[in-house]
Parts: C-alpha cells; sequence; structure tokens
C-alpha cells in the first residue's frame, strides 16, 4: 500500500495510457464491425455460449462508439492509441524527474474533464437527455476533491454521505427512465451491462486524471522565498498536507469575507435565533415526553442486543434472498440458446451476482469494524450501495411493474425493510474520524 501511495500519480498514468491504447487496438480489429453497426438501431448477433456474448459486449460498445467514429475510423484509432503512448510516457518521465509537473498537470487537467464529457456522451446512449442528472454528482465529488484539504475532517461523513445521495438520487432517476425505455423497445438489455461497464470505466479514468492533476500541483513550490536561492528537489512524497498555495488562496479568501462576515452579523442576532431553536426542542420534548417506564416491557430492546448483531442479521437476510434469486437465474443461464433479445436474464444473473458480493462485503466490514474497529467508512460505502439499488429496484416495480424486476414483490419488501433499518443504523452511528 505505501508503493501505491507513492508512486500513485504514475500507476494512474499508466493505467490511463493502456486503457487508451487497449481501445484504439479493439477499433482498429474490428473496423469492419465499425462500419456496419454505423447508424444502426439495434446489432444482430446470435449468442449460443458465453464466448458469443463476450463478444455481443464488446460489439454494444463499438456500436456506440462507431455513432460518433463511423466517418473516421481508422484516425480515430490512431489518435487513441498515440494517445494512450503518450500517456505511458508522460509515466515514465514522472518517475525518473518532477522537472515536467506544471505543465503534466494541465494535460491532466484537460483530458479529465474530456473524460467526464465522453462520459456523459456515452450515458445519453442509454438515460437519453437525463444523463444530464449526473453532472451534479460529478461536480460534488470533483469539488471534493479539489477542496478536500480545506474542509473540515471531523465532518468527513457528511461530506461522504452528500456525495453517496447525489449520486444515488441521480442512479434512481435514470434507472426509472432507462426501464422505461427498455419497456418501450427504445434499447435492449445488453446496452445496460456495456455501455454502463464502459462509462463506469471513463468515470474512473476521469477520476485519476483529475487527482494527478490536483497532486501535480500541490507538489510545486511556488515563490522564490519557497524556492530560495537554490532550486531544491521537488518531492511527491508528502500527499496529506496541505500546500503554501492552498493556504495563500485560503488566506485570501477568508480576509475577502471576513468583512461581509461582520456586515452579516450586525445585521443578525446570532444569540436571538439560537434562543428561539432552543425553545422550539424544548417545547417538543415536553410535547414528546416518553419514558423509560412508559414503554412496555416486550418493545423495550434487551442490552445484550448491539446495533452490529442487528446489521449483520440484516446483511444475513439480504445474502440469503438474493442467493434464492441468484439460483433461480443461474439455471436459465446455463442451459438453451440465448437471442440477443433474451440477454436480459443475463443481465440479472450479472446483476444478482455483483449484488452478492457487495452483500458479502458488507457483511464481512461490518464484523471488522464491529470487531477491530476498522473498515468504518467501506462498510458505509456499501449499505448505500445497497439501498439505493433496493430502493430504485422497488421504485421500479412501482412504476413500471414486476417484469423488468429481479426480485420479486413479497422478497424485495423484506430485503427493503432489512437495508433500510441496516441504513439508519449507520447513519445514526457516529463518525469515527
Amino acid at each position: 500500500m505505501s508503493f501505491f501511495k507513492k508512486h500513485a500519480e504514475i500507476l494512474y498514468s499508466y493505467i490511463i495510457g493502456i486503457v487508451s491504447l487497449f481501445t484504439g487496438l479493439i477499433i482498429l480489429i474490428n473496423l469492419p464491425m465499425v462500419h456496419d453497426l454505423k447508424d444502426k438501431g439495434k446489432i444482430e448477433l446470435h449468442i449460443h455460449n458465453v464466448w458469443d456474448f463476450i463478444n455481443a459486449f464488446f460489439a454494444e460498445i463499438i456500436r456506440v462508439m462507431s455513432n460518433y467514429i463511423g466517418n473516421f475510423p481508422v484516425i480515430s484509432a490512431i489518435l487513441i492509441i498515440l494517445f494512450g503512448v503518450a500517456v505511458i510516457l508522460i509515466g515514465f518521465a514522472l518517475l525518473r524527474t518532477t522537472k515536467y509537473d506544471y505543465d503534466v498537470s494541465i494535460f491532466f487537467l484537460v483530458i479529465g474533464i474530456l473524460f467526464f464529457i465522453i462520459t456523459l456522451i456515452l450515458m445519453t446512449q442509454v438515460y437519453s437527455f437525463f444523463a444530464i442528472i449526473f453532472i451534479i454528482p460529478f461536480v460534488i465529488h470533483i469539488g471534493y476533491i479539489v477542496y478536500k484539504d480545506e474542509l473540515n475532517q471531523k465532518h468527513r461523513k457528511y461530506h461522504y454521505l452528500l456525495i453517496i445521495f447525489s449520486y444515488g438520487m441521480s442512479y434512481l432517476i435514470t434507472q426509472i427512465v432507462l426501464y422505461g425505455r427498455i419497456d418501450s423497445d427504445e434499447i435492449i438489455p445488453i446496452d445496460i451491462l456495456s455501455v454502463n461497464t464502459f462509462f463506469i470505466l471513463m468515470w474512473l479514468l476521469g477520476q485519476m486524471s483529475i487527482w494527478n492533476f490536483l497532486f501535480l500541483r500541490r507538489s510545486l513550490p511556488l515563490t522564490k522565498q519557497e524556492l530560495g536561492e537554490e532550486e531544491p528537489e521537488l518531492s511527491r512524497a508528502s500527499k496529506d498536507t496541505v500546500t503554501n498555495q492552498t493556504k495563500e488562496h485560503l488566506k485570501n479568501l477568508q480576509d475577502k469575507t471576513t468583512e461581509f462576515t461582520r456586515k452579516t452579523r450586525r445585521s443578525v442576532d446570532i444569540q436571538k435565533l439560537r434562543d428561539k431553536k432552543d425553545k422550539f426542542i424544548e417545547k417538543w420534548k415536553n410535547i414528546i415526553d416518553i419514558q423509560e417506564d412508559d414503554i412496555p416491557n416486550w418493545m423495550k430492546i434487551p442490552k445484550w442486543v448491539k446495533s452490529a448483531y442487528v446489521e449483520i442479521f440484516c446483511g444475513v437476510v439480504l445474502l440469503f434472498f438474493t442467493i434464492i434469486e441468484f439460483n433461480n437465474r443461474n439455471a436459465l443461464f446455463v442451459s438453451g440458446n440465448w437471442e440477443i433479445s433474451q440477454t436480459q436474464y443475463v443481465i440479472e444473473w450479472i446483476t444478482l451476482l455483483l449484488l452478492m458480493f457487495i452483500i458479502i462485503a458488507y457483511i464481512l466490514t461490518t464484523i471488522t469494524n464491529f470487531l477491530r474497529n476498522k473498515f468504518y467508512y467501506l462498510q458505509l460505502f456499501m449499505i448505500s450501495l445497497l439501498f439505493f439499488k433496493l430502493v430504485t429496484e422497488f421504485m421500479n416495480i412501482m412504476v413500471h411493474g414486476l417484469l423488468l424486476s429481479i426480485f420479486i414483490t413479497p422478497i424485495l419488501l423484506i430485503m427493503l425493510i432489512a437495508v433500510t433499518v441496516s441504513f439508519i443504523i449507520k447513519l445514526r452511528e457516529p463518525s469515527r474520524d
């Protein structure tokens, strides 16, 4: 892990370059398919085995890309390959010297923005115009990355929750739109798997690029006073400190806002507002005055029951019903011949498999967090993923009916109750910073 932290910007450069190189090679290898699929609404493939399904997976990605590069696929492929090679060479340069950090940081900023734009464009192939909603979580997420050092670390849980809820609500809205388009035969189910996988990859590359930009900029000395008479050896070893540049910008911002803050405080009686708030809270406490004796014994939670036990139990419930549904889909997945219009079963099989992995990860992180006080935020991310996934499934049943859901309604309701209980427990649990 220490090696990764010390060389993250170099490894990210290699990953971006290799993925770009691989993408360009795929286009070159499949030039005939690019020409054939240009301006085609649906591909015509027959799936008889897993290998055919993999080919169909890449065919959908090529079909989407052919809408934009169909007129000049060779030039596009060569440019993408050259771009990949250039980024790999930049990674080698970063490994040898820090001389070009400023210029390279600008380069990563530009390609980071381009990756996010490409992600949104690809998402419109599946989510139509509603893909624009994802601009909100993208901006919030990038803003957090940019201003992470200036934010109060004691509120890190709330920062993460803001990012989680922005992505979760965007996912909920776009999935409702997506299943509506599937129901009306505007897109085919395999689009969900292939294009979404590709856009997640582009999103990750964008995150890596923005991270490289910020880190390279923050690692540079800024003024002659900092440089001294001799130019020091630049270092990227310290990643958790706020640079003088950041502090200087923050100081200027504080100076500019001080006068405005003073004027605001003169016009607003803060103490009066606090008194009103305390009075309001006290009023409702008096109205809702429930003593321990008012609660029947059968409603009291036993003292030996801890929140971690409830979370583990809820996780086991989720895993149990997911395994049942996965077993049902597994029989369909491994038998018979598949046409492209029947890939909904395959999508459900893969979705349930990924869901099982997430539930298992949630159970393990819950146990580890309880026993060793580790992986608190990883557990928060896992339960958030499960919560928004199951809520989305429920909303799709309400809007589009049971046909497109991976769970039947009774099972989904039980799972929704379990995941909601776990999610609320996690929200109420104090953060561990």
